[in-house]
């Protein structure tokens, strides 16, 4: 399915290879953008207009972040190595601000529904989940800096 999707999706003779890698990256870029941008913006939605969006904002969220996994489930099934992607140096500080936006919708959820009810639940669970984020995150990089730059022999 996500090969049908993808080349439905993406025009696969568009221009030569440079053009295409600059297509792909000009979307790679605006995917981590928006991953950033509208928890932030649900957070201050949630904020401004009170209790009655947080259940709109969620769902808005939810369908947004449903539309990443088809291009997941393709990066996967091509064994393109996201690990090594989400742990590099220089990921690591988009992930501290990607998390940090997640965490004022969070909180913006709990204060508003004021921890009780389905979104006050919501909102703690997702907070118990981001702090068990932060801790793998760091037992991954931890683990990195122990292993450091090992290469496989049989790569």
């Amino acid at each position: 399915m996500t090969t049908r999707l993808t080349h439905r999706i993406l025009d696969l003779d568009y221009g030569d290879e440079q053009e295409r890698l600059h297509y792909y990256e000009t979307y790679a870029i605006a995917i981590h953008l928006q991953l950033i941008a509208l928890p932030a913006v649900g957070a201050v939605v949630i904020g401004v207009a009170g209790r009655s969006a947080i259940g709109p904002v969620l769902v808005m969220l939810g369908m947004a972040f449903a539309a990443v996994l088809p291009g997941l489930i393709h990066l996967g099934r091509h064994n393109v190595r996201t690990e090594s992607i989400a742990m590099s140096e220089r990921n690591r500080g988009y992930m501290t601000v990607y998390a940090f936006s997640c965490l004022t919708l969070i909180v913006s959820v709990v204060v508003r529904s004021g921890g009780s009810g389905l979104s006050g639940g919501l909102g703690i669970g997702s907070a118990v989940g981001l702090g068990l984020g932060f801790a793998a995150m760091a037992l991954a990089i931890r683990r990195q800096r122990n292993v450091g730059d090992f290469v496989d022999p049989g790569s």
